[in-house]
């Protein structure tokens, strides 16, 4: 690397090609990660992951036969460096395999595509010895350089196997904190940090991070998400944009061969097919369920409903740099308007919590009720809100798609805005059409968004959220362009809890990061935390439903029950 390295748009150093191989942070459980396992929070919460869950099942499977798992859709792009659907991003998670993995019946990173890792003394060097033996599906083998590849397709301005249209998730997923890559020999990775960081075992394991063969990538350069090769249980026959994802079974798993033979994802955007769809036996599974079908989904016994934690956030992103929210009493008002308890009700049909830890839901360790108040309805005081900043008759547009509980969440706060003297305009988009509206300041105002726990640590909700070095910071809500100074204190704020690792500690440090957030910029307004429905034949066993409810994709060890 050179003394002076180059940097991108955000500051960062542009990562040369020639370093390597990227390397993975652990020390002997010494990580500081909360270990409670999500058994004991569904447990606490009178939840459990259902009689079919990866956890527990006793039932014998046989080998063999295709799952057809409905998604929400699909532009034919399966490439862990641009996001575009939900169902596109799922099919990342079957082909491609990361350096560490989370299986959500605890939160504590385990080796994948590594077996094992060594931090520094100082934190900021990281050594991960890879597994021996695993094989791409296109035959290549695994080594140090396919990680160098994968990560700086992202992490480096000038990598030409990155397509234009890029979002580049690694970064955010990354907390922008990779000083350097270096592949040390075939089998050993090393990446050096910026700063300490105890999560980045757990941030690993993010779909952004997923390992890309260096050869597909030679092959087939910025089209590899068209033609995505990596080491997962489920390698890629075919992507037909709006229709389907057809991927069979890899025998050549570095984890085992998968049961099924075939793993088809349906879109499938009307929640009345997908309903029928499941009781006739057509569709197999899927975590897009209407939560207004899962009571009469439950009483059909030739299906299986879930139960699983509350994990996903539902929030209103408010883009700070347009005129009608510049004035932070406007954005206040807006918070505070939200019937939060009519839309847990109506829209999620009451699979769904208010928000009362504010970004956290209550399953999280860090969690705190705390901040409750962030979260009030108080109708009068966000008129009082509106006239004060001289708002009342401004025209606001909210953004929405036009599935599942979007719609129903959309009019009601539709309703909720008229109420405090705004004029709201609502619009409806297609999943493909709104995930990149959402990350552009330039295409909404204000836009109802969800996010997975995709990592069920604070620090993927808290950290990835307000941080001015993510996406929603720069994209969703551009609080990233607001006073440098006030910035910059969350930005230290938030660190707290990345390098802290007594449990007490983080979560004091995300509820004074959180309360800070919401007292200084008042970008994000959450409404509920809620739940994924995950629905499957009852001849499926070995599901994995707390990883499906977070829309991570583990079905390697489902199969037909005998």
């Amino acid at each position: 690397m050179s003394e002076k390295p180059l940097r991108d748009e955000d500051g960062n150093p542009i990562l040369p090609v020639r370093l390597s191989r990227r390397g993975f942070l652990v020390r002997a459980g010494a990580l500081g990660l909360a270990t409670m396992p999500l058994g004991a929070f569904l447990a606490a919460c009178g939840q459990s992951t259902g009689d079919s869950g990866a956890n527990g099942e006793m039932a014998k499977l046989r080998k063999g036969g295709t799952v057809t798992f409905a998604i929400d859709g699909t532009n034919g792009v399966l490439d862990p460096a641009l996001y575009t659907t939900l169902g596109d991003w799922m099919a990342v998670d079957c082909v491609c395999r990361g350096l560490t993995t989370i299986d959500f019946a605890s939160t504590t990173p385990q080796m994948a595509m590594a077996e094992s890792s060594k931090l520094s003394d100082d934190g900021k060097t990281l050594t991960l010895t890879l597994r021996q033996g695993i094989t791409f599906h296109d035959g290549s083998a695994f080594t140090a350089q396919d990680c160098v590849r994968t990560f700086n397709r992202q992490l480096n301005d000038q990598d030409a196997s990155r397509p234009a249209s890029s979002t580049r998730p690694m970064r955010g997923s990354l907390n922008r904190n990779v000083a350097g890559l270096r592949a040390v020999d075939e089998r050993t990775f090393e990446i050096t940090l910026n700063q300490p960081d105890v999560t980045f075992l757990s941030r690993l394991t993010d779909i952004a991070c997923r390992i890309v063969s260096g050869a597909a990538l030679d092959k087939y350069g910025a089209g590899v998400g068209q033609h995505l090769v990596g080491a997962g249980p489920f390698k890629l026959v075919s992507a037909v944009p709006q229709q389907a994802i057809t991927m069979e079974a890899y025998g050549g798993y570095f984890g085992g061969s998968p049961l099924i033979d075939r793993l088809v994802l349906q879109q499938m955007t009307d929640p009345s097919a997908l309903n029928a769809g499941l009781q006739s036996g057509q569709i197999t599974a899927s975590s897009f369920v209407a939560h207004s079908s899962a009571k009469s989904l439950s009483a059909n016994p030739k299906v299986t409903v879930y139960k699983t934690p509350r994990l996903v956030a539902i929030f209103l992103l408010m883009n700070v740099t347009d005129p009608a929210l510049s004035d932070i009493r406007v954005r206040q008002a807006v918070n505070l308007c939200v019937d939060r308890a009519q839309i847990a009700q109506n829209a999620f049909f009451g699979y769904a919590d208010e928000p009362k830890g504010y970004l956290l839901p209550a399953e999280h360790v860090g969690y705190d009720e705390s901040l409750a108040d962030l979260s009030a309805y108080d109708v009068n005081r966000a008129k009082q809100l509106v006239a004060e900043a001289g708002a009342t008759g401004r025209a606001v547009e909210l953004i929405a798609q036009n599935n599942n509980w979007y719609p129903k969440a959309a009019q009601i706060l539709e309703e909720n805005l008229k109420a405090i003297g705004l004029v709201p305009t609502v619009k409806l988009f297609d999943p493909g059409t709104f995930s990149g509206k959402v990350f552009d300041l330039k295409a909404h105002q204000i836009a109802l968004w969800e996010r997975n726990g995709y990592v069920p640590d604070p620090e993927d909700l808290a950290n990835n959220m307000l941080s001015s070095s993510g996406s929603y910071a720069n994209r969703g809500t551009g609080h990233a362009t607001l006073d440098p100074a006030v910035v910059k204190q969350l930005d230290s704020l938030l660190v707290k809890g990345l390098q802290t690792s007594d449990p007490n500690g983080r979560k004091a440090a995300y509820t004074e990061a959180q309360r800070f957030f919401a007292e200084k910029f008042m970008a994000i307004s959450m409404v509920a935390h809620a739940q994924n429905i995950v629905v499957s034949s009852a001849d499926l066993g070995g599901v994995n439903a707390a990883a499906l409810s977070s829309q991570r994709m583990q079905l390697e060890k489902a199969g037909f029950k005998q």
